[in-house]
């Protein structure tokens, strides 16, 4: 019974933390995009708490599906090199080809400017699985993306209820080729 109480009591708390908050996703060009984040905090929010990569699987997809983008661009270029053609299955395989995979992203900086401004480089890979019995994956591409957070304030430096937080597309490195 009181595991049931427990379960409850965090369930319940946990939704009232996500009720507390709203998100809105923006894309602003084909490698940037903005999410604004309102809270019911008035006081004490810490901007360094709300980079916690939560849309950088949406901003990744957002760039993969944007023709426009440098990663779309590279995931086309891999395809056309290793099978001849571009994919036109949703999973981005090539029958008899393979596919391009980008892996988990890792956080590889994080700062913090006070209590207003904190910001975050997430690294991952992007490379070629080829079909076949061993599905072998290659890494061709080393991506960093950046998450930057700003609490919204006034003139007088005081918290509105909102922070911005911006994703940008910080680089693209090609890999050096395997001998």
């Amino acid at each position: 019974m009181n595991m049931i109480f427990s379960f409850l009591t965090v369930t319940i708390l946990s939704l009232q933390a996500y009720a507390a908050e709203q998100r809105t996703f923006t894309k602003i060009d084909p490698e940037a995009a903005t999410v604004k984040i309102v809270t019911e905090e008035t006081d004490g929010v810490q901007a360094a708490a709300y980079v916690d990569a939560a849309e950088n699987s949406q901003f990744i997809q957002m760039m993969r599906d944007d023709s426009q983008s440098s990663l779309a661009q590279i995931k086309n270029q891999m395809e056309l090199d290793n099978c001849g053609e571009t994919s036109t299955d949703p999973e981005g395989w090539i029958p008899s080809c393979g596919r391009v995979e980008i892996t988990p992203f890792v956080r590889t900086s994080f700062g913090r400017g006070g209590w207003m401004e904190a910001g975050a480089d997430y690294t991952f890979f992007v490379g070629f699985r080829f079909s076949g019995s061993g599905h072998f994956f290659e890494s061709k591409y080393m991506v960093t993306i950046n998450e930057t957070v700003v609490a919204d304030v006034n003139e007088q430096m005081e918290y509105l209820g909102s922070l911005t937080k911006s994703l940008s597309l910080e680089h693209i490195l090609a890999l050096p080729v395997k001998q």
